[in-house]
C-alpha cells in the first residue's frame, strides 16, 4: 500500500510539474507551410526580377499603399518603431489606425494577411513590450496576423521573452547586425540549426529566419584623444572607391561575407559624398554566393516550427551593395551566380533610332579588373558615354568596359548609342 501510494504522489507530482510547464509554455500555434520572402523598403522604385516572390514584407509608412510594388502572392506590413517609441495604447491605437488605413486604400487588388512591428526592444524590456504586443493584438482586425522581428539575444536564458511571442503569431529572428555594437565590417551572424533550433522551436510559433543578402561601407576615423567613430555611407558604391588614394587588402567574415578593407593614404573626394581624409580606414561589406547559400541551407535544418526566410532585402535600382532578387533566387536554387549581361532601353527619339544601355554586374564578386565588349550588329553613328564606368569606343561596333575589381552589383548605366538603322547588341569577353 505504502508503495502504490508513494508511485501515485510521483504521479501527481509529474502530472502537475507539465501542468505548470504547459501553463509556463501558452497555447501552441498551428505550424506553417515553408515560404522564401523578402523585405522590401517603400521609396525609391524597386529593381525588377523575373519571379514572383511568396510573400514581401513591405515597410508602408502612413496610411496609403506603395504604388510601385513586385507582384507578390502575399503581403505584410512593416512598420519600424524606434527606441524612443512609447509602449502605450496611444502607440499601439495609431499602429492598428494606420495598419487598417493601408489595408482600405490598397483595396482589393493585393492581399495583405497581416501587420510585421519592427522593434528592437532591449532584452530586459521584453515583458514591457509583450504588454504593448497584446494592446496591438486586440486592436487588429480578426484574422490578420501579427509578426514580429526578433534580437538573437532575447532568447538567452532568464528572459520574458515567451510573454512577448505569446501574442504574435509569428517572429523573425534576425542574424545579422546581431552584436551590441554594429562593427564596420561584416553584418551576417552565422544561421546554427544546432545551436539554435531547439530554442526557437520550443515556443512553439511559427517563426522564419532572417537572412542578410546586402552589403554596407563603413569608415572609421580615430581623433588625436584616441577615441573611434564609425561613420555608414548610405549614398556610396564601391565604384566611387576604385583609383582613389588608397591601399587594400581583403578577408572574409565567419558568415562567408566578403570584406574589402582600405587604409586612406590621401585626401579623396568629391566632397560631401566620400569624406575620408589620410587615416581613416573603410571597410565594404559584400554578400555573397556562399553567405547566402549557407544561410539558406541552414535555415532547412531548423525544426518543424519553421516557416522558411525572409531575406533583407529587395533592393531600388540604384543600389550596389544587395544582390538583386534573381541572383537570390539563383543562389538558393544551386544554380551558378550569374555573369555580367546587358540590358538595352529604347527610349523615345526623334530622328534616328537610339538605344540606353546599362550593364548588370551579375552577383559574382571578381578579385581583378575585367574589359568586356559590347558588339553591336551595326556601325554606330554616335556613342554617349556616362556612368561610373566610362566606356569607350573601339570601332564603328564595339564598345569597350573596364569592371574594376569588386564593383558591386545591380545595374551600371554605360550610354546611348545613336544608329541610321535600328542594331542588337551582345556582350563579349576580350
Amino acid at each position: 500500500m505504502k508503495l502504490k501510494l508513494l508511485v501515485g504522489l510521483c504521479c501527481v507530482a509529474v502530472f502537475a510539474g507539465f501542468a505548470f510547464h504547459s501553463s509556463r509554455m501558452g497555447p501552441m500555434k498551428a505550424k506553417e507551410a515553408w515560404k522564401t520572402g523578402y523585405w522590401i523598403w517603400a521609396g525609391e522604385p524597386p529593381v525588377t526580377a523575373g519571379f514572383e516572390p511568396e510573400i514581401l514584407y513591405v515597410d508602408a509608412p502612413g496610411s496609403r499603399w506603395p504604388r510601385d510594388l513586385p507582384e507578390a502572392a502575399e503581403y505584410v506590413i512593416v512598420r519600424r518603431m524606434e527606441s524612443s517609441a512609447l509602449l502605450n495604447d496611444e502607440t499601439a491605437s495609431a499602429l492598428a489606425a494606420d495598419y487598417k488605413a493601408v489595408i482600405e486604400d490598397a483595396g482589393d487588388r493585393v492581399t495583405i494577411t497581416g501587420l510585421q512591428i519592427d522593434y528592437d526592444s532591449p532584452t530586459n524590456k521584453l515583458d514591457a513590450y509583450a504588454r504593448f504586443l497584446r494592446r496591438v493584438r486586440e486592436k487588429l482586425p480578426p484574422n490578420h496576423r501579427l509578426s514580429i522581428t526578433a534580437l538573437l539575444d532575447w532568447f538567452t536564458p532568464h528572459t520574458d521573452v515567451r510573454n512577448a511571442l505569446k501574442w504574435v503569431d509569428e517572429y523573425v529572428p534576425q542574424f545579422y547586425d546581431s552584436r551590441p555594437v554594429r562593427e564596420a565590417a561584416g553584418i551576417a551572424e552565422p544561421v546554427d540549426p544546432v545551436k539554435w533550433g531547439r530554442v526557437f522551436d520550443s515556443y512553439q510559433t511559427p517563426y522564419r529566419i532572417g537572412i542578410a543578402s546586402f552589403g554596407r561601407i563603413a569608415r572609421r576615423r580615430t581623433d588625436p584623444s584616441g577615441r573611434t567613430e564609425v561613420r555608414y555611407f548610405r549614398d556610396a558604391g564601391p565604384l566611387d572607391f576604385i583609383g582613389r588614394q588608397f591601399i587594400g587588402s581583403t578577408g572574409t567574415t565567419k558568415a562567408g561575407e566578403f570584406v574589402v578593407h582600405y587604409e586612406v593614404t590621401g585626401e579623396a573626394g568629391p566632397p560631401g559624398k566620400l569624406e575620408v581624409l589620410a587615416g581613416d580606414t573603410v571597410d565594404i561589406t559584400f554578400p555573397t554566393e556562399a553567405s547566402v547559400r549557407a544561410a539558406y541551407d541552414a535555415a532547412h535544418h531548423f525544426g518543424s516550427y519553421c516557416a522558411g526566410v525572409l531575406f533583407f532585402r529587395w533592393p531600388n535600382r540604384n543600389e550596389s551593395l544587395t544582390l538583386p532578387p534573381d541572383d537570390v533566387l539563383q543562389i538558393i536554387s544551386g544554380r551558378a551566380v550569374t555573369k555580367p549581361a546587358l540590358e538595352v532601353r529604347t527610349p523615345p527619339c526623334l530622328e534616328r533610332p537610339c538605344a540606353d544601355l546599362y550593364l548588370d554586374l551579375g552577383s559574382g564578386l571578381h578579385p581583378g579588373s575585367r574589359t568586356l565588349g559590347i558588339h553591336a550588329t551595326g556601325p554606330l553613328e554616335l556613342f554617349f558615354p556616362a556612368g561610373p564606368l566610362q566606356p569607350k569606343p573601339v570601332g564603328p561596333d564595339r564598345i569597350a568596359v573596364e569592371i574594376p575589381a569588386y564593383a558591386g552589383f545591380g545595374k551600371v548605366y554605360l550610354g546611348r548609342t545613336i544608329s541610321r538603322s535600328p542594331v542588337q547588341f551582345e556582350v563579349i569577353s576580350q
